[in-house]
């Protein structure tokens, strides 16, 4: 009885494990689970719902949420054409969104924003180092992806520009689509690496 148990058993492991091939083969199995999404994008002060995510992320988001309040009067004073002032409060917002890394380096909401105001610094450099570091943690950060490209075009290579679109039109990201092809239409229309700027600054990039 024990061995017609084994053999009834073996034969319906090797059963499953046909259909699953029939299935795959056929295109009828699940598609492989993405990752979540972001636990909430960039146009909150306060990224993550979970402040036991890592050790120190209480703290960091604290830090975070100040240099998104900075980032923000940037934004606006770049918007009003103080171009001088804003670039200050990047850098200022930049030191809290380092420090809220420091604290917590798998912050990758926090890299993310590393790179938006060391863009807006013009420090591209170290810019395209923190959209990698942000997508290097998680790799389907949306918001990342649509910076990346934005960054593309300030260094005046569209054609990256658009392979970041490709992607996000791939995950079907909707604001984020939006957003990248206005910068690059822009970008198109006036031949200059300003207009990607410019329409961050207007609101895109947010």
């Amino acid at each position: 009885m024990r061995e017609l148990r084994s053999s009834f058993l073996l034969v319906f492991m090797v059963a499953s494990l046909a259909l699953a091939a029939h299935a795959r083969a056929a295109g009828t199995s699940p598609e492989p689970r993405t990752p979540p999404p972001a636990q909430a994008m960039p146009g909150s002060a306060f990224p993550s719902k979970d402040s036991t995510a890592a050790p120190g992320r209480a703290e960091a988001e604290k830090v975070y949420a100040k240099g998104w309040d900075l980032a923000q009067q940037a934004k606006q004073e770049l918007a009003t054409g103080k171009s001088d002032s804003a670039k200050k409060r990047f850098g200022k917002a930049l030191k809290k969104f380092k420090e809220a890394t420091d604290i917590d380096p798998s912050y990758y909401q926090a890299w993310n924003m590393v790179g938006f105001c060391s863009r807006k610094s013009g420090d591209l450099k170290r810019s395209f180092e923190a959209y990698a570091k942000c997508i290097e943690i998680e790799p389907e950060y949306a918001p990342a992806h649509e910076y990346l490209g934005e960054a593309y075009l300030m260094a005046g290579d569209p054609a990256k520009a658009k392979e970041q679109l490709l992607w996000l039109v791939s995950r079907k990201s909707k604001d984020e689509i939006a957003t990248l092809t206005q910068s690059i239409e822009a970008y198109e229309k006036s031949g200059t690496t300003g207009a990607a700027s410019d329409s961050a600054a207007k609101g895109g990039g947010w």
